[in-house]
C-alpha cells in the first residue's frame, strides 16, 4: 500500500533544510564489515542512500574495513586469526589475506553497488597516491599501522569530479610497505584531513546507551566530554571503546558532528542525516 501523499510531502519538507545546509559538504561514512555481512540488502540500501546524498550536492566518501570477510578468507586458507587489544596480528600471510579481502572482495562490491545506483565511484586504499602514510604500531602486531599523515589531494580531485571515493583501510610506510590500519581510526584521520562536516560510523549497534542492557535508552546527543566520562566509567566498553575513541579524535580534530548509527536499520544513513529525530548518537563539542 502506498503511503499517504501528505506524509511523503512532510518527509520531503523535513529533509529540505538539511539538504540545503549540507550542500557541498564532505560527509565521511565508515562502513563496517559487520554491517556488510548482515544482509545483501544493507549494501544496496547504502548505495541508494549515498547516491541520493551525491545527487543533492553532498560529497560522500566511504571508508571500509572488512573484519568478517578477512576472517572468512583466513579460515578457507587454514589460518587462525589472533588479536591484541582488538587489533589483528598481521604477519606476511595475514597481510596478504587482508589485502585480498579488502581490495578483492569488499571494495569492489561497494563500488559496483554504487555504480548500479548511477553513482560513479572509484576504489582505492591508503597506498594509492600515498594517501595515508602510516607507521607500525608494534613488533608484536606485525604489519599493523597507525596513520601519521594524510595527503588529501587524490581525494580532492575525485570529489571535484563528483566521483565517490571508496577507501580500503590500508596504509603505506614511507618505504612502500603496505600496513593494515584499523578502519575506524582511518576514517577519523581522513575526515579530519578532508575538513569533513560529518563523520558517520555505520555499525551493528544502535548507538550509545544510557543503560548498557536497554536498547531503548539511546542517547541521541552527547558532548565530547561526556563520552570521555562514559569510557572512564565503563559505560562504554569492549569493542565500542576504540570506535568511540576514534570518533572523539575526529571531533577534536575539527569534524563538526560525529555519528554512531545502526547500519542494519533500513536507510539509517538518510534518517540520521535528513530528519529531525535521527536514529543514532551524535557526538558534538570537540571542534576547535
Amino acid at each position: 500500500m502506498r503511503s499517504d501523499p501528505a506524509v511523503r510531502a512532510r518527509t520531503l519538507l523535513e529533509a529540505l533544510p538539511y539538504i540545503r545546509r549540507f550542500h557541498g559538504a564532505v560527509i565521511v561514512i565508515k562502513y563496517g564489515g559487520n554491517v556488510l555481512g548482515d544482509a545483501d540488502s544493507s549494501l544496496v540500501e547504502l548505495a541508494e542512500d549515498v547516491a541520493l546524498l551525491r545527487s543533492v550536492g553532498m560529497r560522500p566518501v566511504i571508508v571500509h574495513g572488512g573484519g568478517p570477510q578477512i576472517d572468512e578468507l583466513a579460515k578457507r586458507l587454514d589460518l587462525s586469526p589472533s588479536f591484541v587489544d582488538g587489533l589483528r596480528v598481521t604477519d606476511e600471510e595475514m597481510l596478504e589475506v587482508v589485502r585480498m579481502a579488502l581490495l578483492g572482495t569488499v571494495n569492489p562490491a561497494i563500488v559496483t553497488a554504487l555504480g548500479q545506483q548511477g553513482a560513479p565511484a572509484v576504489g582505492l586504499s591508503g597506498a594509492d597516491g600515498s594517501l595515508a602514510i602510516a607507521s607500525r604500531v608494534s613488533d608484536e602486531l606485525g604489519y599493523v599501522g597507525e596513520i601519521n599523515s594524510v595527503n588529501p589531494k587524490v581525494m580532492g580531485d575525485l570529489l571535484a569530479a563528483s566521483v565517490i571515493p571508496v577507501v580500503a583501510s590500508l596504509g603505506v610506510e614511507e618505504t612502500g610497505q603496505l600496513l593494515n590500519v584499523n578502519a575506524d581510526s582511518f576514517a577519523a584521520a581522513l575526515a579530519v584531513a578532508l575538513g569533513a562536516t560529518k563523520l558517520i560510523f555505520l555499525t551493528n549497534i544502535v548507538g550509545l546507551l544510557e543503560h548498557l542492557d536497554d536498547p531503548g535508552s539511546l542517547i541521541a546527543e552527547v558532548h565530547v566530554s561526556q563520552a570521555e566520562q562514559f569510557i572512564a566509567s565503563g559505560q562504554i566498553r569492549g569493542g565500542m571503546i576504540p570506535k568511540v575513541k576514534a570518533a572523539l579524535r575526529a571531533a577534536r580534530g575539527g569534524v563538526e558532528r560525529v555519528h554512531l548509527i545502526d547500519g542494519t536499520v533500513s536507510h539509517s544513513l538518510l534518517l540520521e542525516l535528513l530528519t529531525d529525530e535521527g536514529v543514532g548518537t551524535m557526538i558534538v563539542g570537540g571542534a576547535r
